[in-house]
């Protein structure tokens, strides 16, 4: 500029008026900083004075010469003490809204804590600088002047000094959003950094902590850009990381606790004046660390490509990709694409399972690429089969795919190999009078001979079929002089055994003498093992048949052995117990093992048992023989309930195949209306008194045969006149419900009030997959 100057006089004047407005800028740039915090300190001076803005600005420059401080310095102060600074040695405490506080609101703040000590003082000039800092953060419009302001007034514009602010994305990745102090290259680098690279960035969103290092701490992480000290703080929204703040020094320095603590207050200023810029800073969805040349260069590049920006739902997952660039190949075939939603434009991809690729070359970072795969497309408005060659690649947080149609590149010989790979085919021809021959790559591989040692001749080609079937093949060959095609199925003997084809051949005659002869080879392997799988489904379903009706007879027999009544009724004075056993209605279900007994005692009490045993058929039955009977002897001998569910558990243990079974006994004694009653591991009874059922939620035991040595407790609940004790197994229950149990009791109060005891037989459906047990102890009303 000076050099035009003096070429050009009248330039001068138009120079010198660019360096005063620059200057007056710097001016004004600076004065915004910190009129927020003259403002503050004007304020506290008019209340306190009773006096208005304008005279306590007067007596702030006044205050200013007599300390000989400045005015933003003298505001720092005033504004940072409850006080007006009388003692110029006096240090003020921390501002209410810096101090470090462990409770945080959910919002976006500054997780700080490099000093161990947050009520440490600062020293004053600190603490003016901190307040300086603070002032001029809160006058930033963007998150460029807020890092600006962070080096040239929080650090005071040291050598190499930079600040940068990150976002932390759903998959780990962390992306610049603003940066003061480095070159774009550096920048660039930061644009998107991989969660896998060992960056102080990274371990701070990961762990949650700040991180600092200076020339005392040895470190193993990747220092992206100069600047040897950084100190790096994570922004936090409630429980969530978002973000992080780095501040870096380019000289080697070592920080002191005065350092630490200061950081710390800065870290929270900056956090707080990130809050109003956080949503607009991170409001851009595109794809984060795309050069802005990549999408240009894509019109150089042939064929189509897309880059793509991936949509995630609420819980981080890829549900689709929007297209940000497309090239020239795609704008002339498709339109224009750009903005829309890949899976609106290219629905088939969905499909056809490209999509799932695309989503897996995010997750994994590896390329991927399809040669030669045929896709049903649309082109020009109507469906087509084509065959593509598709890469993809990862780059930054989006996706450069690209696709090229090669139909026309691909050779008959290529689309019949990829036919007789399919087919498991192949076809050879031999000319008899010039001697040599063609084969087909699937022939090659049928045989298992290498390409590169070519055909063999007619003659030796026998020696691929198994010695057995050689003659055959001569007799294959001989009647194809009579001028007829023919066919013969033979074995071929490869590296995997002897292999089955159908053999084809025909042959061109002149004059009566083979000339051509073409033979086509399919593998018929396949047939022949389906038809021997399907004999020998066919066998195991026909054992199958002949195991269930044999299962079919032994439940129905051991349904009339173990429930020779499906109904029990037993009375005695002032009480009476029923029962009934409902039997699968589906007749290949096996036997469950629920059952259900009641006995009458010699003292008129009534002693009653409801249990199910785990497993089907005979194991079932042996677990109703091994509880039933033991339990009614045990009662009627005058056992406790508790007692006799120890006792069988004790059995069951000792037993090499004892089972596992839920078990309710109940013994009532009329004359006093008392009924104890013990469970191990079963269903909760119900209890139907007033109109209403209730659960009867004491304790239940563990199940039988599942711990050694375990007692059980016996409940006792007394009985008024009306009341209903109902026990049951879970096939009463409609277990599709989202609480059978509740749903059961509300249908039992229901039928219940509807019809008394005789409704509750009702409630079991008639059509059941499943056994099940209802046991009733019934107290009459009072006449």
């Amino acid at each position: 500029m000076a050099r035009h100057a003096e070429q050009r006089p009248g330039d001068a004047d138009w120079v010198a008026r660019v360096q005063r407005l620059e200057s007056e800028l710097s001016g004004l740039r600076r004065a915004m900083r910190t009129r927020g915090l003259i403002d503050q300190a004007k304020g506290l001076l008019a209340e306190r004075l009773g006096c208005d803005p304008e005279t306590a600005f007067k007596h702030l420059s006044v205050m200013s010469q007599r300390q000989n401080i400045s005015v933003v310095d003298l505001a720092a102060d005033l504004v940072g003490a409850t006080v007006p600074d009388t003692v110029p040695a006096q240090d003020p405490p921390t501002p209410p809204e810096l101090a470090l506080s462990q409770a945080a609101a959910v919002e976006l703040r500054t997780a700080a804590g490099l000093d161990h000590d947050p009520a440490r003082p600062l020293p004053q000039p600190r603490s003016r600088l901190l307040r300086r800092c603070t002032a001029a953060m809160d006058a930033a419009t963007d998150l460029s002047a807020l890092v600006e302001v962070l080096v040239e007034v929080g650090l005071e514009d040291p050598p190499g000094g930079v600040a940068a602010v990150f976002a932390a994305e759903t998959d780990g990745t962390v992306r610049l959003i603003a940066s003061h102090g480095w070159p774009a290259r550096v920048a660039g680098e930061w644009r998107r950094s991989p969660s896998s690279l060992n960056t102080m960035v990274g371990t701070a969103l990961r762990t949650g902590r700040p991180l600092l290092l200076d020339v005392r701490d040895p470190h193993d992480f990747v220092l992206i850009g100069p600047g040897a000290m950084r100190v790096v703080y994570p922004l936090t929204a409630g429980e969530h990381t978002v973000g992080a703040l780095a501040l870096l020094w380019g000289e080697p320095r070592e920080f002191t606790d005065t350092d630490r603590a200061y950081l710390d207050r800065l870290a929270v200023a900056a956090g707080r004046a990130l809050r109003r810029l956080w949503d607009d800073a991170t409001a851009d969805t595109g794809v984060a660390g795309i050069p802005v040349w990549l999408a240009t260069a894509l019109d150089v590049a042939g064929g189509h490509s897309h880059l793509l920006a991936p949509v995630h739902d609420e819980h981080g997952a890829i549900t689709d990709f929007t297209i940000t660039a497309a090239n020239r190949g795609v704008r002339q075939t498709d339109g224009d694409t750009v903005g829309r939603r890949l899976l609106d434009v290219y629905p088939g991809l969905r499909v056809n399972g490209v999509f799932d690729d695309y989503v897996r070359v995010l997750a994994q970072d590896a390329p991927f690429a399809r040669v030669g795969v045929a896709e049903d497309v649309f082109v020009n408005g109507k469906p087509r089969r084509v065959i593509l060659n598709r890469r993809a690649a990862r780059l930054g947080d989006g996706l450069l795919a690209s696709w090229e149609r090669i139909d026309d590149a691909v050779s008959n010989d290529e689309r019949i190999g990829r036919l007789e790979t399919l087919s498991r085919s192949g076809w050879a021809e031999w000319d008899l009078r010039a001697g040599d021959a063609v084969w087909s790559p699937g022939l090659y591989g049928l045989v298992g001979r290498d390409p590169a040692h070519g055909p063999t001749t007619l003659d030796k080609f026998a020696g691929f079929f198994a010695a057995a079937d050689r003659g055959l093949f001569r007799e294959l060959r001989a009647g194809l002089a009579k001028g007829r095609p023919d066919l013969a199925d033979l074995r071929l003997n490869t590296p995997n055994g002897p292999t089955p084809v159908r053999v084809f051949a025909e042959a061109d005659l002149v004059d009566g003498e083979v000339r051509l002869l073409r033979l086509v080879l399919h593998d018929v392997s396949e047939k022949y093992a389906a038809e021997d799988r399907s004999m020998r489904s066919e066998t195991v379903a026909a054992s199958r048949q002949i195991q269930l009706a044999a299962e079919q007879s032994l439940t129905a027999n051991l349904t009339r052995l173990l429930y020779p009544g499906r109904d029990l009724e037993l009375a005695t004075s002032g009480a009476r117990v029923t029962g009934r056993h409902y039997a699968a209605t589906s007749p290949r279900t096996q036997l469950r093992g629920d059952f259900c007994d009641a006995e009458r005692l010699d003292d008129g009490s009534l002693l009653f048992v409801i249990g199910d045993a785990f497993g089907t058929g005979l194991v079932a039955a042996a677990a109703v023989v091994r509880l039933r009977f033991p339990v009614v002897t045990l009662g009627a001998a005058g056992t406790a309930p508790a007692e006799i569910l120890r006792i069988v558990n004790g059995m069951i243990m000792q037993a090499p195949d004892g089972p596992l079974a839920s078990l309710l006994i109940g013994h009532y004694q009329p004359a006093g209306g008392i009924l104890h009653w013990a469970s191990a591991g079963h269903l909760q009874p119900l209890l139907v008194r007033d109109g209403a059922a209730h659960v009867v939620d004491d304790p239940a035991g563990p199940l039988l045969g599942l711990l050694e040595g375990q007692r059980f407790d016996t409940h006792t609940l007394h009985l008024r006149p009306g009341d209903t004790f109902v026990s049951f197994t879970d096939g009463v229950l409609h277990k599709r419900k989202r609480d059978p149990l509740a749903d059961f009791g509300k249908r039992v109060a229901a039928a219940h009030r509807a019809g008394g005891t005789q409704e509750l037989w009702q409630l079991t459906p008639p059509e059941r997959d499943d056994e099940a047990c209802l046991l009733i102890l019934d107290v009459p009303p009072a006449p």
